[in-house]
């Protein structure tokens, strides 16, 4: 358990401005306290303000805030203990490096001076001469000391650019690596900072950070710290970045100690060593996090083989391709195979790892891989973590996997400048296991960076790797079509089908119909039923015909509307009792085409009768909506949606707007007495054993014209005695019944098609099947048209006739009525 006061002394004692400098944030006196940008979320404004009388900083943006433990857990991402203990040895973690160089260096801190000095107050009395030849024992002390050392050199690495620019020349561009590998550089500044303290200069002479003169040996280097088992400092491996000076490669004075990247042992148990850390780091930043460097050729140490020979099983070695590194392979190889560890060696093309990662890609490295051992599996956490694992189709999205990343998406809707998604993330998308659930807007970059982040945290993965997995999935989005309705045919049995083409084939049709609506327990209204079902079975056609059922309550035209759709299967019509103003816009865009609309009321319309005519004339129908982008600004999104469409409406009003009037047949109830005497036997009839033979067959006759519909090729249909036809031409509503006329002329030879010879014509290269009308479907549809479009005729709608027959005909019979003529 950590002691409070250390805690208390923390908290205190380590000035968080000066701290949050280190770490690379810029800070700017405002009045009394300091403020920057928040590192904790996409901050443009600066909403991070420091107090230094109080030792504390809050974000007014996200939220975060705290003292500078707290600051150490969220930068570092560590718990409470881990942040103690960091803050306690000084050796906090390098902030992400900046490519431009200050010309101005920051001034250390006193704070910082007093860590350095405090770090080595040596005891005068310890006996430093006990140690091995050849192996330098550190001090506590010591560790101390060259963790704030090192500490430096990674605070000065964030300030001057010329270290960063070099790793990037060679290759070395990801931040997470120099994170991970904890670079630093020295610039000279050191001893300028260093506090008067005799005992501190001749502790850094001792081990190596100053020469006789007091200068930095690792002047211009690149550095990277080295720990022992405990992860405490014990060496530094510095790399000139000046081809001039001589020395490329520096350690610190003694024997080789301690190991870099030891972390990768626990998780893989097959390792590549490289001859130098530098080219260690090189394949860590491509994704080969399996690595652990040599000192040089002939440097593979003891602590090598002590960690090896606990979990290693196999090493590929890989060094540089000139004849020393060869030699210093051929001598590591027989180091390792005395431990009993497989070895394999990798023939490099190049002089060395980074000359060869400038010319190549992992991926080819792990074909040299391959090459040095074929059972070799993809060993590049880069690759691995990339790789789509899972692709799988689904009825309203799909799945895709990369690595153990799942992602679900469903619900898609596409705009001009939107693309929705509904996204289900988690390991695996079908268990129970911690999941992100939201529906984002993949064309938003805001969204998406917002997005990354979530998944990132879900993950543990950083932040740049989920952004990929977006923009795989982004081009996946944008490729995806739902699958079509047609590929889903539900399969005919034998019977059904021999029923159908029993039916198809008659030499009667109608009057098998008849029979079929009569087992059904529809009473009466004969032209009613056949143009019923021609219009239901015309949304086949490219011009589908709209009837509109009208009757006071009670009459029975709810029964003749479900009577009719009973017959068409269930994927072929969609049944509202209401539909909302704008209901029709936002449906799926091909979800109406070539199906039923049924509506039980037009009052069920309301609002929707504009965009209903529209898509019954047009085709199609289009709607722009105001909406808001990710930013929360307003902007305009069109979304359509395809006909053609059969419309199928009941209703009880006696006037209907003609807007919407000429676009459907009129089916008009038989409201006379006779029928609702035979109504009322069909009642009656249905009660007895009779009525129960009728209601079993029912399932009969809707199963054989659910395969009667199925069935029905979607021909073109020709008529060659079109230009012998005539219409009456006296009103201008008479342009579209004309059309309805010649629409039930196309339904009932369509119905007949299995009557009749399928021919071809080449379009355009394309061949086109249809049938041709002949003067009986004529004969039929006059029959039909003179019922039911001769009303359309009249001034007067069906009931408004009916009842005013009857005025005259009660004028009549009193002898005292004056007669007018019918208009």
């Amino acid at each position: 358990m950590i002691n409070q006061d250390d805690i208390d002394a923390i908290k205190h004692g380590v000035e968080l401005v000066s701290f949050m400098k280190a770490r690379g944030i810029e800070l700017h006196q405002v009045g009394g306290n300091y403020r920057g940008l928040c590192p904790f979320h996409e901050d443009t404004t600066p909403s991070l303000t420091v107090n230094p009388k109080e030792n504390l900083w809050n974000c007014f943006g996200c939220g975060a805030g705290g003292d500078v433990i707290r600051f150490v857990e969220l930068i570092d991402q560590v718990d409470f203990t881990q942040a103690v203990k960091r803050l306690s040895a000084n050796h906090p973690k390098p902030g992400k490096p900046k490519t431009a160089v200050k010309e101005k260096k920051k001034e250390i801190s006193v704070a910082d001076k007093k860590l350095l000095a405090r770090g080595n107050r040596i005891q005068k009395t310890e006996d430093r001469s006990q140690k091995r030849p050849g192996k330098k024992v550190l001090s506590v002390a010591d560790k101390k000391l060259l963790a704030r050392v090192v500490g430096y050199y990674q605070h000065s690495f964030t300030e001057d650019s010329r270290g960063v620019d070099y790793l990037r020349n060679r290759g070395i561009t990801t931040n997470q690596t120099l994170t991970d590998f904890g670079a630093g550089f020295v610039n000279g500044s050191l001893k300028k900072i260093l506090p008067e303290d005799p005992a501190v200069i001749k502790t850094l002479k001792t081990l190596g950070i100053l020469n006789a003169k007091g200068n930095e040996i690792f002047y211009k280097c690149v550095v990277f710290p080295i720990y022992d088992t405990d992860g405490a400092i014990v060496n530094l491996y510095g790399r000139n970045i000046d081809p001039e000076n001589g020395v490329s490669h520096l350690y610190l004075a003694g024997s080789r100690a301690g190991l870099v990247n030891r972390q990768a042992v626990p998780r893989s148990a097959s390792i590549i060593l490289t001859e130098s850390i530098i080219d260690a780091v090189t394949l860590y930043d491509q994704g080969f996090t399996n690595v652990i460097p040599a000192y040089g050729v002939n440097g593979v140490t003891e602590d090598h083989l002590v960690l090896f020979n606990s979990a290693v099983t196999e090493v590929y070695l890989c060094f540089d391709s000139d004849q020393a590194g060869k030699d210093g392979a051929t001598q590591a190889a027989a180091q390792l195979q005395k431990k009993g560890i497989t070895v394999y060696t990798v023939e490099l093309p190049d002089k060395d790892i980074t000359i060869y990662f400038n010319r190549h890609t992992p991926e080819e490295f792990e074909q040299l891989l391959k090459a040095a051992n074929p059972a070799s599996v993809e060993q590049s956490d880069s690759l691995n973590k990339r790789k789509q694992t899972l692709y799988q189709q689904e009825e309203h999205g799909f799945t895709v996997g990369y690595a153990t990343r799942q992602y679900q998406v469903k619900g898609i809707q596409r705009g001009d400048t939107q693309l929705k998604a509904t996204i289900k993330v988690s390991e695996d998308v079908a268990s129970s296991k911690p999941f992100e659930l939201t529906t984002i807007d993949l064309y938003s970059s805001r969204s998406r960076h917002w997005f990354a982040k979530l998944c990132a945290d879900l993950f543990a993965e950083p932040e740049a790797l989920i952004k990929e997995d977006l923009a795989k999935l982004l081009q996946l989005v944008e490729q995806w079509r739902p699958e079509k309705k047609e590929q889903q045919h539900t399969e005919i049995s034998t019977g059904d089908k021999e029923l159908a083409l029993s039916f198809l084939k008659s030499d009667d049709i109608f009057a098998a119909l008849l029979t079929d609506f009569d087992t059904l327990g529809v009473t009466g209204e004969k032209i009613n039923k056949l143009v019923g079902y021609l219009a239901a079975t015309s949304r086949k056609l490219a011009e589908p015909l709209s009837v509109l059922i009208q009757s006071r309550s009670a009459a029975g035209k709810s029964t003749l509307q479900d009577a009719i759709i009973s017959l068409i299967p269930d994927e072929e019509y969609i049944k509202y009792t209401r539909v909302t103003d704008q209901a029709l816009f936002y449906k799926e865009e091909d979800s109406l085409v070539h199906k039923i609309l049924a509506i039980e009321e037009a009052e069920g319309m309301g609002g929707a009768a504009y965009s209903i005519r529209t898509i019954q004339s047009a085709k199609k129908i289009t709607v722009a909506a105001t909406g808001k982008d990710a930013n929360g600004r307003m902007k305009t999104e069109e979304y359509t949606v395809n006909g053609p469409v059969c419309v199928m409406i009941t209703t009880t009003a006696t006037e209907i707007d003609q807007e919407t009037a000429s676009r459907f047949i009129f089916l008009t109830i038989d409201e006379s007495a006779a029928m609702t005497g035979a109504i009322h036997q069909r009642q009656r009839e249905a009660e007895t054993l009779a009525g129960l033979i009728r209601e079993k067959k029912q399932h009969t006759v809707t199963r054989k014209h659910h395969a009667v519909q199925r069935m029905l090729k979607p021909l073109a249909v020709v008529n060659p005695y079109a230009e012998y036809l005539s219409y009456p031409s006296h009103s201008l509503r008479a342009r579209r019944d004309h059309k309805k006329y010649l629409g039930l002329i196309r339904a009932v030879a369509f119905l007949h098609q299995y009557q009749r010879e399928i021919q071809t014509v080449e379009v355009d290269g394309t061949l086109v099947e249809y049938i041709e009308v002949t003067l009986t479907d004529i004969e039929t549809a006059n029959r039909l048209a003179n019922v039911v479009l001769g009303q359309s005729m009249d001034e007067l709608v069906k009931p408004s006739r009916t009842l005013l027959s009857k005025i005259y005909e009660n004028g009549e019979g009193t002898g005292g009525a004056e007669q007018r003529p019918h208009r």
